[in-house]
């Protein structure tokens, strides 16, 4: 096992930070050699920072030395009023207007904390299905803008000076199947008290629905500890059955990465003593931003497509699909394939020699992406995902 890094530290230090406010206890001190500029910059990059500012001024520490922290609670409440604003006007404007709808993630998980604002998000999530034509009029009346690319499974709208709304016809990804099991959402849910559109899930669902968004950030960039805080609040304040939840995520070869994530919570926030393989999967985690990297991104995303063996073919079809971009995608580069679709071939050849005789500098960095993938950072990632039971690949 590699020696481990400061971040390794600071981020365990953190989760008991964490751990104390979510349990009410008393936190523990600073250990000698980390500096609070230091912590505040770890926890920055974690967006935990204004929760963690709620255990340090238990600590005595004077306003002055806590001013960061504090800053990032006092904007984290604004943040949140606005949103809870916004996103009840609009859950009554989809009532309204018949539109059968699901929030998702940070809006709901929220209210699993001791306070709101404890738990940072930057949008609301919707799961509206096929109704996202009638849900975009009601965004629009509402004076919501269209912002962004419309990806294949959602659209994002703002409406000033920041609110930012997400609609999703799917779930997850292509990649992230999970053999169907979400593909008919609201089979998970049921209507919430008083209203005939508003759905919510059923308390095990919902945790199945957090772990498997978990698992996609995992597998396809990393992920940092604010998603694995989330599974521990949800476990201290939901009666799950667990019987349930093993049954159900058994059903789609899911068991071993919730065995893996129940384990790596007990070490970050209950203080369990970890095995050298926890150790491990603990060190790439306190070591990822919020979202992951690039890097990891670029390691998964060669694997999911050309296997774990790479090969001079493999890199050589990796280096291909870099420019063979989705349809989807193409078209915002190219207006005319919205009416002439079997052009896409032509675009292909088109993007590539435009990089090579006018940005050089995009091919230099594709090659440069396809040498990462033969390296032993590769290997690294490969054994993560091993031993954390999260496999790679379109089906799961």
């Amino acid at each position: 096992m590699k020696n481990l890094s400061a971040n390794f530290f600071y981020g365990l230090y953190t989760c008991r930070l964490l751990s104390s406010v979510i349990n009410d206890a008393e936190p523990l001190g600073l250990p000698e050699k980390m500096t609070l500029e230091e912590l505040y910059a770890y926890q920055k990059d974690q967006d935990v920072s204004n929760m963690a500012y709620v255990a340090l001024k238990k600590l005595g520490y004077k306003a002055a030395e806590l001013s960061s922290f504090a800053e990032d609670y006092k904007l984290n409440v604004l943040r949140e009023a606005r949103f809870e604003l916004a996103g009840q006007q609009v859950f009554d404007a989809f009532e309204k207007a018949g539109i059968d709808f699901l929030p998702l993630k940070g809006a709901l998980l929220k209210n699993l904390y001791p306070n709101p604002a404890l738990r940072t998000f930057t949008d609301i999530d919707i799961y509206v299905g096929d109704k996202i034509g009638e849900a975009e009029k009601v965004l629009f009346e509402l004076g919501y803008e269209k912002t962004g690319a419309e990806d294949h499974n959602d659209v994002s709208y703002t409406k000033k000076p920041s609110i930012h709304i997400e609609l999703h016809r799917d779930l997850f990804p292509d990649d992230y199947d999970f053999e169907g099991y979400f593909d008919d959402p609201f089979k998970h849910t049921e209507l919430k008290d008083g209203y005939g559109h508003f759905r919510v899930y059923r308390t095990d669902d919902f945790f199945i629905h957090v772990l498997c968004h978990l698992y996609k950030h995992f597998t396809f960039g990393g992920c940092g500890l604010r998603q694995y805080l989330d599974i521990y609040v949800m476990i201290k304040k939901l009666g799950l059955d667990f019987e349930y939840i093993r049954s159900e995520l058994e059903s789609f070869g899911m068991s071993g990465f919730l065995e893996t994530t129940l384990t790596l919570n007990r070490f970050f926030f209950d203080g369990e003593k970890p095995s050298e393989e926890t150790v491990e999967i603990a060190d790439f985690v306190l070591n990822n931003t919020t979202f992951g990297s690039a890097d990891i991104r670029l390691v998964l995303d060669y694997d999911k497509g050309h296997g774990e063996k790479r090969s001079l073919w493999g890199n050589i079809m990796y280096f291909a699909d870099r420019w063979q971009l989705k349809y989807s995608q193409m078209k915002l580069r190219y207006r005319f394939l919205k009416y002439f679709p079997f052009l896409l071939p032509f675009c292909w050849i088109h993007r590539f020699f435009a990089a090579l005789f006018f940005r050089r500098n995009v091919i230099k960095a594709s090659v440069n992406d396809v040498g990462k993938m033969n390296s032993d950072f590769s290997d690294y990632i490969n054994h993560i995902m091993e031993i954390s039971n999260a496999k790679v690949g379109k089906s799961n």
